[in-house]
């Protein structure tokens, strides 16, 4: 319940701080700015739909929350085109490996001096094959992190998936992995 309140509070402070900049922009009269800027949150508005979309509920709500509970990595979804999760025999599955994966970076995510880590989570399918790329930049412990992420590997390809961990630093870490549907 705690989470769920911190959620709504950090969607609350989002949604005033909009408000604030259009009001800005009107009194400014920079309308080639507000239209802009309101353009920036339908986007992001359906970006959030397109989460919800995967329906299936534990990773959808951990993604939607996760900038409010998280302050260590900033994390951006990226989902080309509509599709459900569960419309897959393997959609829990796939579901509660994209969610291992998201969980790993962000307990392995240092604090970067200030600046925000970002997490770039894609999410694409395509012909028969649902592709994942995470995309960690910022400061990782790599060393705790690569074990687990091995694990990861192993477990995809056991799966049928294919699977590339390249680069690998304390600075940068992608992760992409092609599951067969």
């Amino acid at each position: 319940m705690k989470e769920l309140i911190e959620v709504i509070n950090h969607q609350r402070h989002d949604w005033l701080n909009h408000i604030q900049v259009l009001l800005g922009y009107l009194k400014l009269e920079k309308y080639d700015m507000c239209e802009e800027y309101i353009r920036k949150i339908i986007t992001d508005a359906n970006r959030d739909t397109l989460v919800s979309r995967l329906e299936y509920p534990p990773l959808v709500a951990y993604l939607l929350s996760f900038n409010a509970l998280h302050n260590n990595v900033c994390i951006e979804v990226e989902i080309p085109a509509s599709f459900s999760l569960l419309s897959f025999e393997e959609g829990p599955k796939l579901g509660d490996f994209i969610l291992s994966v998201v969980k790993l970076y962000q307990q392995h995510a240092l604090y970067n001096n200030g600046e925000s880590n970002t997490f770039l989570l894609t999410l694409h399918r395509e012909e028969g094959m649902l592709r994942m790329v995470a995309d960690f930049a910022g400061e990782l412990d790599a060393r705790e992190i690569e074990p687990k992420l091995m694990q990861a590997k192993v477990q995809a390809e056991e799966w049928g998936g294919k699977v590339l961990l390249a680069p690998h630093t304390a600075s940068e870490s992608v992760l992409e992995c092609l599951f067969p549907l």
